[in-house]
């Protein structure tokens, strides 16, 4: 009977081990590419909270793909977005983590989106409204 109760807590353990290793439920990767999600994930030493950073930051930056058809009020909201989500990614990653994010997002064909986002004003944020994920 001892060996039968140690033997289901061990199964347990693995099992839910197991399931803690193939699906962070902690990151919302909804509206990031599969490929920067997946990069994002792969990503062992950062943190839960890194990586909601970094998914935060990858949906905000993937929307520079629209910059050229949007309109003014769309691109002030773009801009204002990625301000945000990049406030929020310096407060819990290093730099270096950023850029290797951008890299997986913008491939050099896809360069001058990022450069595109650069040239847009730069927006002074009341931090008190900003929400990170």
């Amino acid at each position: 009977m001892k060996f039968k109760s140690i033997l289901l807590i061990v199964n347990l353990s693995f099992l839910i081990t197991a399931c803690q290793m193939i699906s962070p439920i902690f990151v919302d990767y909804n509206g990031v590419r599969m490929d920067v999600a997946k990069w994002i994930n792969q990503q062992q030493l950062l943190t839960m909270q890194q990586k909601r950073s970094l998914a935060q930051l990858s949906k905000a930056q993937q929307r520079f793909y629209q910059l050229e058809q949007a309109d003014e009020a769309q691109k002030f909201e773009i801009n204002k977005q990625n301000a945000i989500a990049l406030h929020c990614a310096h407060l819990h990653v290093s730099e270096s983590k950023i850029e290797k994010l951008q890299q997986q997002i913008f491939s050099e064909e896809s360069a001058h989106y990022l450069q595109m986002a650069q040239q847009l004003p730069k927006l002074k944020l009341d931090e008190k409204q900003i929400q990170c994920e």
